[in-house]
C-alpha cells in the first residue's frame, strides 16, 4: 500500500507543477505538452486534464481482449463478441462509477470520483481530477478539502478487472465519510442491450459472517443458437484495509439500479440514495423486472493523516453448463497479490520495450522535440501491436469484424518486435480464405467450434495484395521461411449474399495459400488493358462504384484500380524472389514475369493520360468499358481531380524506378492534394450528382445515357464513384487528410529522395503537432476533418484502431533509423535529411541483438561504422543517399551499427 501512495504522491507533485502558472519549473514540466490537455510525465506515462472537446482513451489487456479507460472515467470491455461492461454513448450513465459522500448535516455532499456522471460538487473546493494512464493501469485522481482519492484500473492476463479505490486523509483532523462502487456488468455475447436482457440476468449479494465485506454474484443465460444455451456468471470479490485506527462504520449492499440511482426515472446523475448516504430497502438479489448491478455505500472513520483501501475484483466464466462453476472464481482477495500482479505486468513491459526501442536526440529547433519523438514512437509501437491482435469488434458494432487488409498491414509492423505473435495471427487469418484464393474483406473467430464464422464477403479486390506483402516482409526480417510449410484451411464461400460459408476439407500449406491467393488477383487481370479489376473496391473502400457493370448483366464489369494494379506488379516481383530462393518450378515464375510485363505495358498505356497542354496525370482508376476515369483532368462530374493513393504506389510498387522522369507528374500530384493537415485522399472531394439528365450532360451521347441510367439503378452512386459522396466534403476519404493514405504519400517521398519534404508531411499528420486534437493525442488517428462551413476543424473520427498507425510505424523504421531488411541480410539507409543531431534504435534481428546509431557531425559525407570497423557503402540513386548493405552471414551476435553525417 506504501508504494501505491507513494505513486499517487508522485502523480499528484507532477500534476501541481504542470498547472502552475508563473513559476520556474512550470517550463521543464510543459516540454512534453500535447493537444488536449495531455502530457508526457518523466516516466513516460500520460497525464490526461478534462477537457470538453474529446476524450483520451487507452486499452488494457492481452491478447484480444480490450478494456478501454477513458480520460472523462468511461470505460468498456470487449473480447470480440463477449462484453463485460457496454460503452455508453457521451453524457449517459456510465456502467461504472465511484463515489465518495462528505456528511454536511442530515445529508452528503456527493463527489464523483470520476470526470463522468457530471454532478453539482459546487459544495466542494477547488476540485482537482486527472487521469494517467501507463501502460499497464489507468490511475484516476481526485483531490478536494484536503482528501485525495485515486483509483487503479488493472486487467491482468486472465482477464479479471481489478478496481483499487486508494483514499487518502490529508488534514489533521479525522474525516467521517463514505464511498460508493457502482458496477454495471453486461457480460453477454453482444456489443449493445435490448430491453429484454434484464429478464434473463441474476445478481445476489452474498455475505458470510466471518466476511468484512460481501461479494456479489451475476448469472446471464443466453443462447448462442437455436440448439446452444448457456449461462455466463460473474464474480465481484472485494477486500478493505484499514490503516492504524481507521474503521468502517457501516456497510450497505443493493443488486438493485433501480435501488442505487432512487428509482426508474432516476440516474446516476441524480441519485437520491447517494445524497442521504443510505438505500431504502437494500435488495440483495435481483432479477427479470430490474438491472441487476453491484452497488454498495461504505462509511468509514478516517484518522488524521493516514488512508485506507478499497479493492474490487471482477472474473467472470462464460458458456458454463454447471450451476456450480461460478465458485471457483470466489476467493478472498489480497491487496499484496493485486500489487504484486502489477508489478509482473510492469517487467513484462520493461522488457517488451527492449524488444524494440528507440531514443530521439538532439532535435532541431522547437518543432522536432526529442523526447516526445521519443514517447510517442513507443506508444505507436503499442498501437500498431493493437491493431495486430484484434479479435474483432473494436467499433462495438456487428459489423466491425476482423479486416483482412486491416490486420496484416499492421502484422507487416508488429512483426519486428513480436514476430511469434505475428506468425500466429498470419496463419490464423489465412485460414479465412476461400480455396479460390479470395480473400474475405472481414472475418470473425467463431463462437465455437461447429458454428460457421461470420464473414464481410464483399468483393474488395485488393485484399489478398496485402496478405502477399506482410508474409514476404515477414520471412526477410525473421529469415523464418519454414512459415511457408505451416498448414492451415479454408472456408467455402456457399453464398455471398447470405455471406454463408462452410469449412473446407482442404487442407494446405501456407505457400499455397498464397500461391491462391496469386491465382486468383491474375484471374481478375483485365485482359482488355492488362490492369486488375475493382469489383466491389479497393484500399479506399468508400470509392466502390468503378467496378460495376454497365449494362447490369453481370454484377461486376471490367473497372480497374490502379492501385491495386502497382500492388500486384509488387506482389509479383517479390514473389518471382521468393519462388527462385525456393527453387520453384520455372514455369510459375516466367509466368508471373509474362504478367508483369503486360502490367507495365497496360499502365503506361492506360494509367497515365495527358490533358491537351501535355500534362499527364496517374488516375486513380475507370469505370466499366473504360468508359469513364476517376482522378483525371474531367471525371464524370466535369472536375479535375487528383488522387493520392494511385501516385504513391506508382513509386512504392517500384514502377517509378522504370521511369524517374514520372517525379514531376507526382510531385505536381502531391502539391495539388496539399492541404494544413496533410495529403489529401482526392482534391477537390466528391459531391452528390443529380441521376439521369446531370450524368448524360456530364459524359454525353449515347454512352451517357446508357451510363446515367445503369449508374442511378445500381450501387455505383453518383456519377459511378460510390458512396464516397455520401460523406461530407472534407472528411474521411472525400478531400481530406485520411492519414493512412497521406503516410503511402509521405512513404513515396521518402523513396523518391524527397526527405524534407516528406519530413514536412510527416509533422503535419502526427497528432501531437496540431493546436487540438479530438481524441487521443499520444498514437495516430485514421483522418482530420477540415470543411469550415460545417465547423469542422481537425477532428478526427476516431483513434487506435487505424492503419495509419503500421504506415507511420514503418516509415521511422525503414527511413529514419534506415532499417530495410532482405533474404540476404538487410541495408541501412537513413534518408538524406534527418530533423535529429542523433538518435539511437535497438532491436532484436534474427536472435541477434542489434543497435543503430546516428549522429550528425555537419561533415557533409555519410559514413558507416560495423563494429568499429568501416562498412562499405552504395548510393541509392532514387533516395539520393548512401546506403549500407550488411550480409546476415557470419554476423556477430552483437551488432553496433553507428551512422556519421
Amino acid at each position: 500500500m506504501k508504494n501505491y501512495r507513494k505513486l499517487i504522491e508522485s502523480y499528484s507533485k507532477e500534476y501541481r507543477k504542470i498547472i502552475t502558472q508563473g513559476k520556474e519549473h512550470t517550463k521543464e514540466h510543459t516540454k512534453n505538452e500535447l493537444p488536449g490537455n495531455t502530457y508526457f510525465l518523466k516516466d513516460g506515462s500520460i497525464l490526461c486534464i478534462p477537457r470538453m472537446d474529446g476524450d483520451n482513451r487507452f486499452p488494457y489487456g492481452k491478447n484480444g481482449f480490450n478494456f478501454w479507460a477513458y480520460a472523462s472515467g468511461y470505460m468498456h470491455a470487449n473480447e470480440g463478441l463477449f462484453s463485460p461492461f457496454l460503452r455508453v454513448k457521451e453524457g449517459q450513465e456510465p456502467g461504472i462509477g465511484f463515489f465518495a459522500g462528505i456528511k454536511e448535516k442530515d445529508s452528503y455532499d456527493v463527489l464523483s470520483l470520476l470526470a463522468v456522471p457530471m454532478l453539482d460538487e459546487s459544495r466542494f473546493c477547488n476540485i482537482a481530477r486527472y487521469t494517467v494512464f501507463t501502460k499497464t493501469c489507468s490511475y484516476y485522481i481526485t483531490e478536494t478539502d484536503n482528501m485525495r482519492f485515486a483509483i487503479r484500473v488493472f486487467v491482468d492476463e486472465a482477464d479479471h478487472m481489478y478496481f483499487s479505490l486508494l483514499t487518502e486523509n490529508l488534514s489533521k483532523e479525522s474525516k467521517e465519510f463514505y464511498l460508493s462502487a457502482y458496477l454495471n456488468p453486461f457480460l453477454s455475447n453482444s456489443v449493445y442491450e435490448t430491453s429484454e436482457n434484464r429478464w434473463f440476468r441474476k445478481g445476489e449479494y452474498i455475505k458470510e459472517d466471518k466476511d468484512l465485506l460481501g461479494r456479489f454474484v451475476f448469472s446471464i443465460n443466453e443462447d448462442l443458437s437455436r440448439t446452444l444455451s448457456v449461462t455466463n456468471y460473474g464474480v465481484i470479490n472485494q477486500s478493505v484495509t484499514l490503516e492504524g485506527e481507521n474503521r468502517l462504520l457501516k456497510e450497505e449492499a443493493t443488486t438493485s439500479r433501480y435501488e442505487y440511482v432512487g428509482g426508474s426515472y432516476s440516474s446516476l446523475h441524480s441519485s437520491k440514495p447517494l445524497k442521504q448516504g443510505y438505500f431504502q430497502n437494500e435488495k440483495h438479489i435481483t432479477a427479470f423486472n430490474d438491472t441487476a448491478i453491484a452497488g454498495e455505500i461504505l462509511h468509514f472513520e478516517v484518522a488524521p493523516i493516514s488512508l485506507i483501501r478499497v479493492d474490487l475484483e471482477l472474473s467472470y466464466l462464460i458458456h458454463s453448463h454447471n450451476s456450480e462453476d461460478y465458485k471457483g472464481l470466489i476467493r478472498k482477495l489480497q491487496p499484496e497479490y493485486i500489487d504484486a500482479l502489477v508489478n509482473v505486468d510492469k517487467e513484462k513491459e520493461e522488457a517488451n520495450k527492449k524488444l524494440l526501442n528507440a531514443t530521439f536526440g538532439n532535435g532541431i529547433g522547437k518543432t522536432y522535440n526529442e523526447s516526445v519523438f521519443t514517447y510517442f514512437f513507443d506508444y505507436l509501437k503499442k498501437q500498431v501491436e493493437f491493431c495486430s491482435l484484434i479479435k474483432g469488434y473494436v467499433q462495438l458494432s456487428e459489423g466491425s469484424l476482423i479486416g483482412i487488409r486491416d490486420v496484416f498491414q499492421a502484422l507487416e509492423g508488429m512483426l519486428f518486435f513480436k514476430p511469434d505473435q505475428a506468425k500466429n495471427k498470419i496463419v490464423e487469418a489465412l485460414s479465412f480464405i476461400d480455396p479460390s484464393g479470395r480473400c474475405p474483406r472481414q472475418y470473425a473467430l467463431p463462437r465455437n467450434e461447429s458454428a460457421m464464422p461470420v464473414m464481410d464477403l464483399r468483393q474488395f479486390i485488393d485484399q489478398g495484395v496485402w496478405v502477399i506483402n506482410t508474409i514476404i516482409n515477414y520471412i526477410k526480417f525473421t529469415g523464418d521461411i519454414s512459415i511457408l510449410e505451416e498448414n492451415c484451411g479454408y472456408y467455402e464461400i456457399v453464398d455471398d449474399k447470405r455471406r454463408a460459408v462452410k469449412k473446407s476439407e482442404i487442407y494446405d500449406s501456407v505457400l499455397s495459400h498464397m500461391l491462391r491467393i496469386m491465382g486468383y488477383l491474375m484471374h481478375n487481370q483485365d485482359m482488355v488493358t492488362g490492369c486488375i479489376k475493382a469489383l466491389y473496391g479497393d484500399w479506399n473502400d468508400a470509392l466502390d462504384g468503378l467496378g460495376v457493370s454497365m449494362d447490369g448483366s453481370e454484377e461486376f464489369g471490367n473497372g480497374v484500380s490502379v492501385m491495386v494494379t502497382l500492388q500486384f506488379y509488387q506482389n509479383l516481383k517479390d514473389m518471382i524472389e521468393l519462388l527462385s530462393l525456393l527453387s520453384y518450378e520455372k514455369t510459375l515464375m516466367e509466368e508471373y514475369e509474362k504478367v508483369m510485363e503486360i502490367i507495365e505495358k497496360g499502365l503506361k498505356e492506360h494509367a497515365v493520360i495527358k490533358n491537351k497542354e501535355g500534362e499527364q496525370r496517374i488516375v486513380h482508376g475507370w469505370g466499366d468499358k473504360k468508359s469513364y476515369y476517376v482522378g483525371s483532368f474531367c471525371d464524370p462530374d466535369n472536375v479535375s481531380r487528383h488522387g493520392l493513393t494511385s501516385n504513391a504506389f506508382w513509386v512504392i510498387s517500384g514502377m517509378y524506378e522504370k521511369n524517374k522522369n514520372m517525379k514531376e507528374t507526382i510531385l505536381n500530384a502531391f502539391s495539388a492534394l496539399d492541404s494544413r493537415f496533410g495529403l489529401k485522399t482526392f482534391e477537390p472531394y466528391f459531391l452528390p450528382g443529380t441521376p439521369g439528365e446531370t450524368r448524360e450532360k456530364a459524359l454525353g451521347g449515347t454512352q451517357g445515357k446508357t451510363l446515367g441510367k445503369t449508374l442511378g439503378k445500381t450501387q455505383g452512386g453518383a456519377l459511378g464513384f460510390g458512396r464516397i459522396y455520401k460523406l461530407p466534403p472534407g472528411t474521411a476519404e472525400n478531400g481530406a487528410a485520411y492519414i493512412h493514405a497521406s503516410a503511402f504519400g509521405i512513404m513515396a517521398l521518402f523513396m523518391m529522395g524527397e526527405a524534407k519534404e516528406a519530413w514536412e508531411q510527416l509533422m503535419k499528420i502526427l497528432p501531437f503537432t496540431h493546436e487540438k486534437v479530438s481524441c487521443s493525442p499520444y498514437v495516430m488517428p485514421n483522418s482530420y476533418g477540415d470543411n469550415v462551413k460545417l465547423h469542422i476543424d481537425g477532428e478526427s473520427m476516431q483513434d487506435w484502431q487505424t492503419g495509419s498507425s503500421n504506415v507511420v510505424f514503418k516509415i521511422i523504421l525503414r527511413f529514419v533509423f534506415g532499417f530495410q531488411a532482405e533474404y540476404q541480410g538487410f541495408f541501412i539507409q537513413p534518408s538524406n535529411w534527418i530533423p535529429f543531431k542523433n538518435y539511437q534504435v535497438d532491436m532484436i534481428y534474427q536472435g541477434k541483438s542489434l543497435c543503430i546509431s546516428y549522429e550528425n557531425n555537419g561533415v557533409g559525407k555519410r559514413t558507416f561504422l560495423v563494429n568499429g570497423k568501416p562498412g562499405a557503402s552504395v548510393f541509392d540513386e532514387a533516395m539520393n543517399i548512401e546506403k549500407l548493405w550488411v550480409d546476415k552471414e557470419n554476423l556477430e551476435d552483437d551488432i553496433k551499427i553507428c551512422i556519421a553525417d
